[in-house]
């Protein structure tokens, strides 16, 4: 008797996962998902993005296309297989007038691996040594969108020692792209260079590079001539919530020319607060003849 219902017990378990497992009768049936299989020859990973072919490649970049169709072309053609495209893209990194155009073309060549050593010897070589200040600004941008670490110390070298502006700010704005850990001294002194467009290249690294917060470098640029530079300083050192930059900043809302700058300093002290900063802001509300930094400084007193 026991057996027998052992028997029914188990027949019964047994239709019971039939039924679970299969569908009933007339349920929609899930559809069949398509299997996609990566050409390489057209470089496509999915379906409709119409990469194009490597003649298509070698067709926009020989004959002057348009920079955003350029540009286009060879985001969509990420992955196509144009081992003659890679010349090509290389002179274009110092030769192309477009930046935009010059960035893809390093992206792209950035995915090269087999032929990307070469490509990074040429770029420092040419940084380090070409009498072109435009050539040499152009090659240290490459070797940041490269972000090979092997670049750095060409980059920090370009960025302490060329004698034109133009390649020293190029420079700094790789390594932020670079972010490497090598850069964070170098972009404190590059807060400090001759040059207005070094000082603004360094400025706007800061948050790039991880762990930067040389807070002495920053209040020094809260006294920059350039409006552009203390205003920035001064929304990182209440970004960073600099207590010691608050008689700095008290001194720049009261006395600072430029309107941004003192709705800068505003945020700041709210960002950062604590009494001294707080009642700086009161002080400044009833004295502040710009409705805009009054604005600024009401939203600063309302932060928490």
């Amino acid at each position: 008797m026991n057996s027998f219902k052992q028997t029914l017990r188990r027949a019964a378990f047994l239709s019971l996962l039939t039924a679970l497992a299969l569908p009933a009768v007339g349920a929609a049936q899930p559809e069949l998902q398509e299997i996609v299989v990566h050409d390489r020859a057209r470089g496509e990973l999915s379906p409709g993005t119409q990469a194009p072919s490597p003649d298509q490649l070698m067709t926009a970049i020989e004959s002057n296309t348009a920079p955003t169709t350029l540009v286009a072309l060879l985001e969509y053609g990420e992955r196509v297989e144009c081992h003659a495209c890679v010349p090509l893209l290389q002179r274009a990194l110092l030769e192309h007038r477009d930046p935009e155009v010059r960035r893809i073309s390093a992206w792209w060549l950035r995915h090269r691996i087999f032929a990307l050593a070469p490509i990074m010897a040429q770029m420092q070589t040419v940084l380090a040594t070409d009498a072109s200040a435009t050539r040499r600004a152009r090659a240290a941008m490459a070797l940041g969108e490269f972000m090979d670490p092997s670049g750095f110390t060409f980059l920090r070298d370009a960025a302490m020692g060329d004698t034109a502006p133009e390649v020293r700010a190029a420079a700094v704005t790789a390594l932020g792209r670079l972010n490497h850990g090598g850069a964070l001294p170098v972009l404190s002194a590059a807060l400090a260079d001759t040059a207005v467009e070094v000082r603004r290249a360094a400025i706007s690294q800061v948050l790039l590079v991880n762990f930067y917060r040389d807070e002495t470098a920053l209040m020094g640029a809260l006294v920059d001539d350039d409006a552009e530079i203390r205003m920035r300083a001064a929304r990182l050192l209440g970004t960073f919530r600099t207590s010691e930059a608050v008689p700095a900043l008290v001194g720049m809302l009261e006395t600072d020319g430029n309107t941004r700058v003192r709705q800068a300093a505003a945020w700041a002290l709210g960002r950062i607060g604590g009494e001294t900063a707080r009642g700086a802001l009161r002080t400044a509300m009833t004295a502040e003849g710009d409705s805009l930094v009054q604005n600024a400084i009401e939203v600063a007193l309302a932060m928490r």
